[in-house]
């Protein structure tokens, strides 16, 4: 199941979302919810990506639901080709149900970087990945730089490699990281508590 960033911000905004035609479950709208909200007032309203915000306004932004763990590799290999036969940016997929543990997901995106080296797909996309619990290594698990990559569900971001290099090329990128931990740990916690209230406290 995909949906475009046009249509989901469309959707949420003027407060039809529920019956929205590509969305067939009140888990999915519940969904998409929690994302737009993470992407917009997180991602975009912390400048945690930069570059993000063009696309995702563009609606250049596809987000793919996956119900299960084992319907998340064949939706890489859909996902993948719908990625570079369109026009799309990105596509991050939401894992729905499963890998709710941060080990147990890291483990698993083995697998799927294996599967684009598989399909010859590893020198044209690139793997992001985030998660509720998402710890980076070295860090300790209360860290606010962590929030980073948290995010309300286990998710798979796909990139155009080629649009990665546009980016690297236009502007000091490698600032970025130390930049969003000093954002980050200059939060009150209870500010990290509203923007992230799914982060198990």
């Amino acid at each position: 199941k995909r949906i475009g960033a046009t249509d989901i911000a469309l959707a949420i905004g003027i407060s039809y979302l529920t019956g929205h035609p590509q969305l067939s479950t009140s888990s999915d709208e519940s969904t998409i919810r929690q994302v737009h909200q993470w992407i917009t007032q997180c991602v975009l309203g912390l400048s945690l990506c930069p570059y993000a915000q063009q696309p995702y306004r563009s609606g250049a932004v596809a987000i793919a639901l996956i119900k299960s763990v084992e319907q998340m590799l064949p939706g890489i290999d859909e996902q993948a080709k719908l990625l570079l036969d369109g026009t799309d940016e990105t596509v991050l997929l939401v894992l729905q149900s499963g890998l709710s543990d941060f080990l147990d997901f890291n483990d698993f995106i083995d697998d799927v970087e294996h599967r684009l080296v598989a399909t010859d797909l590893d020198d044209q996309l690139q793997v992001v990945t985030f998660h509720p619990d998402y710890q980076f290594a070295g860090e300790a698990v209360d860290d606010p730089s962590n929030y980073t990559n948290r995010a309300p569900f286990p998710i798979v971001q796909l990139l155009r490699v080629d649009s990665v290099s546009k980016v690297v090329d236009a502007g000091d990128t490698l600032a970025i990281p130390e930049k969003n931990m000093q954002t980050l740990r200059a939060l009150e916690a209870t500010s990290l508590q509203r923007l992230f209230p799914w982060v198990a406290r």
